[in-house]
């Protein structure tokens, strides 16, 4: 599961400058390595503690024992067969907390110092993301509509994320709207009058084959999030997310690429990359119930929602 990791490292090594590439790699792999240790220690707990507890904490895990330990207490051992499940959810569940924190190096990318970044990727990993995914995905939170059979702990039924739109990706996506907002723009991002100004990336090599890995590596996400194959049912429900993810990051990379080309005369190879990623986040959530033919109206959505945004932002920096 570290195919996103290495997707991410590539596409925003690419779409810095040169001078900045050791920097963000370096990042991308603290990312990795600080995730593991911190989302064995307290992360899993946090996010998975007093699992099928009807008395759980609806909000946070508190990680009495079991499968939700702190530090994988009682793991292994003469129960290591009875604990296999509860490893691998662990080793899932790490992409998904490395993931969330790696959204946010893009968007500090060339103006946030290391220890910064390593103080953010250990609070949102250890601490925020478990949070949110104890909402969504533990069966005692108060959002997990998908798996609770108690209805009466969720707020108004709680809500269905298949694959993580909101947990992992919105989680991550708000975590660096934050980051940008404070630390500001790149130095000559915008002139004298806020006008942007264009600094390009090093690399388009790098950016479309780490787009492409990402791409592959959200058939670990979305698929993989069924978590089986061999029960009944369950190869159709890996199928339909499969077709349903191609569609939607197919639509949005077209729908970014023409919106551009229309707007900017020229068919620009980093909108129609930012495009796939868009329509990817976009169908994360539903994708396993999901009709083909919606699929590619939410990769257009998604697609739409970003372009739209990113051109707000622009003309807001101008206007300031």
């Amino acid at each position: 599961m570290l195919v996103p990791q290495a997707g991410f490292a590539l596409v925003e090594a690419g779409f810095v400058r040169s001078k900045n590439t050791r920097n963000i790699l370096l990042k991308n792999l603290m990312d990795a390595c600080i995730s593991a240790i911190i989302w064995w220690a307290v992360g899993f707990g946090i996010a998975y503690g007093d699992e099928g507890s009807p008395s759980g904490n609806v909000f946070i895990g508190t990680a009495n024992d079991g499968a939700g330990a702190f530090f994988a207490a009682g793991w292994g051992g003469e129960t290591a067969q009875k604990s296999g499940y509860t490893m691998g959810l662990w080793f899932y569940q790490y992409s998904f907390a490395a993931t969330a924190s790696t959204v946010v190096t893009g968007a500090v990318a060339e103006r946030a110092q290391i220890s910064a970044y390593l103080i953010y990727t250990s609070t949102i990993t250890g601490f925020i993301y478990p949070i949110v995914a104890h909402w969504v995905w533990c069966n005692n939170g108060f959002l997990s509509g998908g798996f609770t059979t108690d209805k009466d702990l969720t707020l108004l039924g709680g809500s269905l994320d298949f694959g993580g739109s909101g947990v992992v990706h919105m989680t991550g996506g708000v975590a660096a709207l934050c980051a940008a907002v404070i630390i500001q723009p790149r130095i000559g991002r915008f002139d004298e009058h806020g006008k942007p100004n264009t600094i390009l990336g090093h690399s388009s090599t790098f950016v479309v084959l780490g787009t492409l890995i990402l791409w592959m590596g959200w058939y670990g996400f979305n698929p993989g999030s069924t978590l089986g194959i061999t029960a009944d049912g369950k190869g159709t429900i890996v199928a339909r997310a499969a077709m349903c993810t191609t569609l939607s990051a197919a639509a949005g990379g077209l729908t970014c690429v023409f919106f551009d080309r229309i707007l900017s005369k020229t068919f620009d190879i980093d909108m129609i990359c930012n495009g796939i990623l868009a329509g990817l986040v976009s169908i994360t959530a539903g994708c396993a119930g999901t009709l083909p033919w919606v699929a590619v109206v939410i990769g257009c959505v998604g697609a739409f929602v970003f372009y739209g945004t990113h051109m707000l932002m622009l003309k807001l920096q101008v206007r300031d």
